[in-house]
């Protein structure tokens, strides 16, 4: 019998972000200083069009809002480290930030925290978790634990292959680029697989990008050559989503799991092309950034990491994402 647990945590952390903003609709957070009033916070992110980024966007604007700051989003629409650390580096010299939430999948971005701080300028890391003693001028990480879950999709597909297929085949594994958290949960997933499931194998991860054809023709690819492959699994969330774009193409049933809870990727768990997701908790990672800004201006001192649940999610405990997509798509409307 499956267990309801992730759809408790699903529901905690929904209500969790109600709370959070009826409370500043309520008064209860203290607005800003008169001096910080009249500044911005900067969200800073690469690929910044990407379905999954626009969605953390549209979450830090509305963090921001509820705390009384003006939001800018800064980044390139492609994977540009350099750009967008360059275009970071501009609104630095303009003298209005009163923080940074910096989405850092680069080593690269950590000189540009340390920047910040150097100016008296709050950086907090979003979504990627770090050591302190890397980025000793960050105000701390805001995001969900990817070495817990890579292991549980792990676990979940070994149960899944032992099911349908005798706890033997072949494990496919796609990344959208190499970087600090889809470089970790493909390794993780792969030693939880090999110590909890010695009869499947898992291939190499492959790097899919993150043009929606290319990654599905990728995908595809992967399948035609190695017809024992019953299972895949991606360390990014791509729209539409890759492996059930894959499945369509080439007609194999192949057991999936995606990450990031995108109306394409609830949909297709909801359709059952894809067999699970890991709801990474984009919404608050990203509302909550602006939370932890937002001490860290008023002198306080946050917890390095802030730690928020990924559940893994299956066909009947959707309904939770949907609403908090709802919700992000009538805010990016405002």
């Amino acid at each position: 019998m499956k267990s309801s647990r992730p759809l408790v945590v699903a529901a905690m952390t929904l209500s969790m972000l109600v709370l959070l903003i009826s409370g500043c609709d309520r008064g209860e957070s203290s607005a800003p200083t008169t001096q910080t009033a009249r500044k911005k916070l900067y969200w800073v992110q690469p690929l910044r069009s990407h379905p999954v980024h626009q969605l953390t966007q549209t979450a830090f604007k509305e963090g921001c809002a509820n705390l009384g700051y003006d939001c800018e989003i800064i980044g390139t629409d492609r994977l540009d480290t350099p750009g967008t650390v360059a275009m970071a580096r501009q609104i630095m010299a303009r003298g209005d930030a009163a923080g940074m939430a910096v989405w850092a999948g680069d080593g690269v971005y950590y000189q540009l925290i340390n920047e910040a701080t150097a100016k008296n300028i709050p950086a907090v890391i979003v979504h990627f978790p770090t050591d302190e003693k890397d980025v000793p001028g960050a105000t701390g990480v805001v995001g969900a634990d990817p070495e817990a879950y890579a292991g549980q999709a792990a676990i979940f597909i070994g149960e899944q292959i032992q099911t349908q297929h005798g706890g033997k085949g072949t494990v496919a594994i796609t990344q959208g680029s190499s970087n600090a958290i889809e470089d970790k949960v493909s390794r993780v997933f792969t030693r939880v697989m090999n110590e909890k499931f010695p009869n499947v194998k898992v291939m190499e991860p492959q790097m899919e990008g993150f043009n929606p054809q290319q990654a599905i023709t990728k995908a595809a690819d992967i399948l035609r050559a190695n017809p024992d492959v019953v299972a895949a699994m991606t360390t990014t969330g791509g729209e539409p989503p890759t492996w059930p774009g894959a499945i369509r193409e080439t007609g194999r049933k192949v057991i999936n799991v995606g990450v990031n809870y995108t109306r394409a990727n609830l949909d297709a768990v909801k359709g059952g092309g894809m067999t699970a997701l890991i709801a990474q908790p984009l919404w608050d990672e990203s509302y909550q950034a602006a939370a932890v800004l937002d001490r860290a201006i008023k002198g306080e001192k946050p917890e390095w990491w802030t730690k928020i649940p990924a559940p893994l999610v299956t066909k009947d405990e959707l309904q939770p994402y949907y609403e908090i997509i709802d919700k992000a798509d009538a805010a990016s409307r405002k």
